[in-house]
């Protein structure tokens, strides 16, 4: 028998002044950490999340084969597990939400101005008609151009919607949410290269790398920012990848629902990082039984944001500092 105590206690702390970001992190046990330094582009964060389930409606997704004697892998496990991973990554105003609610709580924050800061995770692999409908002055639309940002996992975003009765078919729905077919819907599943051009799939210890439904940024319609991160197939697919819609975003996870899948999305959603993200130091190292505390300087601008997390690619703890 091997009887171990991993219950520790752990804390961050930074602050910016006159360009120099200085840090302290602590714990109980031995960790490593990472200070993450973003130039966030005038993107938000997430403050507060909504997480929609409603088994009323019809989903639209793969099912995920589950081991035995695992919890069963579908909508209502997943989301649970991401609202427990954002937990200790310090945001915790998370509320479920069924289709009704949905449609509710997004009109209500297009009335009060209250979109910008607010997220949506969706799994289902159908938005609901209380939302989306497959036209332009949808209130999922009018939401996100407002700065609500929608996390969507689980099939082609836009594809279909969900009424009670079933699921409807949408036409040029690429275009409603990314203007041009820039989604990934063959065969190909997995990526082997990781996103060179920015240096966040190893800063976020991100590990998904499958690439169905997935983005490729250079075939997004107009002037529209996006960004992709993680794993990055031969076609230019990208595992993750985030693209302005007004003054919000939305953010599409490639492939089936899967552990690595989620873990990545709280990673993303924790970190704050927005389409026009831009990585701008990345310090590591490890604490064990105490702190430590550092400095990075040269961050001249507005938008400077630090996220701290420890655990690499097991987080244990995270915080982001927006500045």
């Amino acid at each position: 028998m091997v009887y171990t105590s991993d219950y520790t206690d752990y804390s961050a702390d930074a602050s910016l002044s006159d360009g120099i970001l200085d840090y302290t992190v602590s714990a109980d046990g031995s960790k490593v950490y990472s200070v993450v330094v973003s130039d966030d582009g005038g993107f938000a964060g997430i403050d507060r999340l909504y997480l929609y389930y409603d088994e009323t409606y019809p989903s639209d997704y793969e099912a995920v084969d589950a081991d035995v004697g695992a919890p069963k892998f579908d909508q209502l496990y997943y989301l649970e597990q991401v609202a427990g991973l954002l937990e200790f990554r310090g945001i915790s105003d998370v509320r479920f939400v069924n289709a009704t609610e949905l449609g509710t709580a997004l009109q209500s924050d297009i009335e009060n101005g209250t979109c910008r800061g607010t997220g949506l995770v969706a799994v289902s692999g159908a938005l609901p008609d209380t939302v989306y409908k497959g036209n332009a002055d949808d209130p999922i639309f009018g939401w996100m151009n407002a700065g609500g940002s929608l996390y969507w996992a689980g099939n082609a975003l836009g594809m279909n919607y969900a009424t009670p009765e079933g699921l409807v078919p949408v036409d040029d729905y690429m275009d409603l949410f990314f203007g041009g077919d820039c989604l990934y819907t063959g065969d190909e599943n997995k990526a082997y290269q990781e996103v060179s051009s920015n240096g966040y799939t190893k800063a976020l210890s991100l590990m998904n790398n499958d690439v169905r439904y997935g983005v490729n940024t250079s075939m997004v319609g107009g002037d529209r920012a996006c960004l992709g991160i993680g794993f990055e197939s031969d076609k230019g697919y990208a595992s993750i990848c985030m693209v302005q819609q007004g003054e919000g975003m939305v953010c599409v996870f490639g492939g089936q629902l899967s552990n690595f899948q989620r873990y990545d999305m709280a990673q993303i959603i924790a970190a704050g990082l927005g389409p026009e993200s831009e990585l701008l130091e990345v310090v590591e190292g490890s604490v064990t039984r105490g702190s430590v505390s550092g400095t990075i300087d040269g961050l001249a601008g507005s938008d400077v944001s630090a996220y701290i997390y420890l655990g690499g690619y097991y987080p244990v703890y995270g915080k982001l500092f927006r500045f």
